[in-house]
């Protein structure tokens, strides 16, 4: 320990505050708070039974700083800015950024809808959720418009009744036809009631209901009729199925535990709404070993909570929380309603915890399984890659490109870039073909290549000039091997290319079969002998996919794009800023017709009168329908 850190801690205060610790280079490696600071920043140095994490980080310290605070709550809300801020190397960091899908009923309107939504707001609405999966949020919003026909659209009534033509929800049978006017805001009330106690896990007046048509259908012989109702009650059954009732009383819970092994920790939590679990997730922490487990889950609650959108009333906890009355009201504040955090020692709900955990500790296993098939998987691939390829180094980082056009028409280029036998997709990169006309592939890569190695070069000298991060580079650093999507033409193309710009760089193709399946792999001498079962080669189909999927799916974007803009180019007031609100906002021609006046003026950008006109383009021209 360093005379100026005595120093330092002869003066620390006794008040509550946080603490930073730096290291030789004066990054922050730590933080930390403390109720009293003088006792906690003290305990580093004066002893000597650390864990082995802690022990490390306090080999690592150069100097630390702090910061006095004027209460536990204020330094627990700077400590989690800080680590935020400089994500230190010793802190228990939660990476993930999942946002999870909400039913929000905007009962703030006369008539309510029901939508899909990731944000909740304090804006009148009722949200329903967290659910894990969008897809069977999207099931059940189609399941209660079969049902009970809420309207889906975003006009305002009651002052929109008789307003425009009514959507195809109405025509289909989806929606009650509100904007007509037929329906009545109690009767309208009515149904919203049943709408949430469905939501909540009510099937039975539902049930019931249904049932009943169905009998009353098939003996007047409307089979088609009976055959729906009959899909609709299966959808409730499975819907029912996959919401285990649990014993965590009625209110809005989140139970959570924890299983830990070889530095790691698997954190699941379970979201339970009205008794029943509609979803659950896992989050990987690294670096926990050493860590008390209620440290662990204090640091994650505070870090998840933080950016959750959604606050619960409980937080059922596996590990008792040394600070939890100071978090309990930090939660309160950033959620705006109270948090009790629980840790039950009895009765069902522990055996709901012991459930959690049970499930976090297999999710770790299943991780560590697959950690190390993918290790196994890199290392038998590089070093067959290595081998048939003939190169001097492992193949560390790959760089794979295509081209995709049609009959010349908007030509573009994808490069995509494997990391250790991984995609590391923040890498990839989009070429719109600026020089080539026509269906020249062979041209098109030319410059694609060209334009990529040229933008590294430009990059490099701003890097050695400071005048650009090396981490900011979008195209450095240089791969170790180049392929192309083609044969040996676009080989011998791609090693001029780089000969051209003074690049010593392998080039190879990977080539396919009539079928259009990945065949082998070609040098500037010929096609080389490749086992198809080998890893190696497994990778090189994976990075063909890739690649492919990459090229057509950005050539087909740019050629809706193109198809859009050119529709609306015919609408009076729709200009380019127009049209890019437009295409932004539906994406397609198809959607643009389906939309009703109120969607359009909707969009940030277009008027009344602009809506109008696109509405009576697609709908009205010469009197009749398009």
């Amino acid at each position: 320990m360093s005379s100026e850190i005595e120093q330092k801690l002869k003066t620390l205060p006794d008040k509550s505050g946080v603490y930073l610790m730096r290291n030789e280079a004066g990054e922050v490696i730590y933080v930390g708070k403390a109720k009293v600071l003088k006792n906690r920043v003290r305990s580093y140095f004066k002893s000597h039974n650390h864990p082995p994490k802690v022990a490390a980080m306090v080999s690592n310290i150069a100097d630390f700083e702090y910061i006095i605070t004027d209460s536990e709550l204020e330094a627990l809300v700077l400590e989690n800015n800080l680590i935020k801020e400089y994500a230190p190397h010793y802190n228990i960091l939660l990476k993930d950024d999942k946002t999870y899908p909400f039913l929000k009923l905007s009962m703030q309107d006369d008539y309510p809808r029901l939508t899909i939504t990731r944000t909740v707001k304090k804006d009148g609405a009722r949200y329903f959720g967290p659910y894990q999966s969008a897809i069977l949020l999207r099931d059940l919003l189609e399941l209660i418009r079969d049902l009970f026909r809420l309207r889906s659209c975003n006009r305002s009534f009651p002052a929109d009744i008789g307003k425009g033509r009514p959507c195809l929800y109405y025509h289909i049978g989806k929606c009650m036809g509100v904007c007509r006017g037929e329906v009545q805001r109690d009767h309208y009330a009515e149904v919203v009631k049943r709408v949430i106690a469905f939501i909540n896990g009510d099937y039975t007046e539902v049930v019931r209901t249904l049932t009943e048509q169905m009998h009353d259908t098939a003996q007047a012989l409307d089979f088609e009729k009976a055959a729906k109702l009959r899909d609709q009650l299966q959808s409730i059954e499975v819907l029912r199925e996959k919401q285990k009732i649990v014993s965590a009383g009625g209110d809005d819970t989140d139970a959570i535990a924890m299983a830990s092994q070889n530095n790691k920790t698997c954190v699941q939590v379970f979201f339970i709404r009205a008794g029943k679990i509609v979803g659950r997730e896992h989050y990987i922490l690294d670096n926990t070993d050493g860590t008390e487990p209620g440290e662990v889950l204090s640091d994650f609650i505070r870090q998840y909570y933080a950016r959750s959108t959604f606050m619960p009333h409980t937080l059922l906890v596996q590990h008792e929380i040394a600070d939890a009355e100071v978090v309990e009201q930090w939660l309160g504040e950033v959620g705006g309603r109270s948090v009790h955090i629980k840790t039950p020692k009895i009765g069902e709900n522990l055996k709901l915890i012991h459930m959690i955990a049970a499930n976090a500790a297999k999710e770790l296993s299943e991780q560590e399984l697959k950690t190390l098939r993918d290790i196994q998987f890199k290392n038998k691939a590089l070093v067959s890659l290595k081998r048939t390829l003939g190169l001097s180094k492992m193949p560390s980082r790959m760089e794979a490109y295509d081209i995709s056009n049609i009959s010349g028409d908007n030509n573009v280029g994808a490069m995509v870039v494997f990391e250790d036998a991984k995609p590391c997709r923040k890498d990839y990169r989009n070429f719109r073909i600026k020089n080539v006309v026509g269906a020249d592939d062979y041209a098109c890569m030319r410059e694609v290549l060209t334009r990529r190695f040229s933008h590294a070069f430009e990059e490099q000298k701003k890097v050695d000039a400071g005048e650009l991060a090396a981490e900011d580079a979008k195209f450095l650093p240089l791969p170790d091997v180049v392929f192309v999507d083609g044969g040996q033409g676009h080989v011998n193309v791609g090693r001029e290319a780089l000969d051209a710009l003074g690049i010593d760089l392998p080039v190879f193709g990977i080539v396919k079969d009539d079928s259009h399946r990945t065949r082998g792999i070609v040098s500037v001498d010929g096609e080389l002998e490749a086992d198809r079962a080998d890893e190696g080669f497994l990778l090189l189909v994976n990075m063909q996919d890739e690649m492919h999927r990459r090229a057509v799916g950005y050539h087909d974007k740019l050629h809706r794009k193109k198809n859009l803009s050119s529709e609306l180019e015919h609408i009076s007031g729709v200009g380019e800023k127009r049209r890019k609100a437009l295409f932004k906002a539906f994406k397609s021609v198809k959607n643009i017709r389906e939309a009703t006046v109120e969607e359009i003026a909707a969009i940030s950008g277009i008027d009344r009168t602009t809506a109008e006109n696109v509405y009576r383009y697609f709908h009205e021209t010469n009197g009749e329908s398009r």
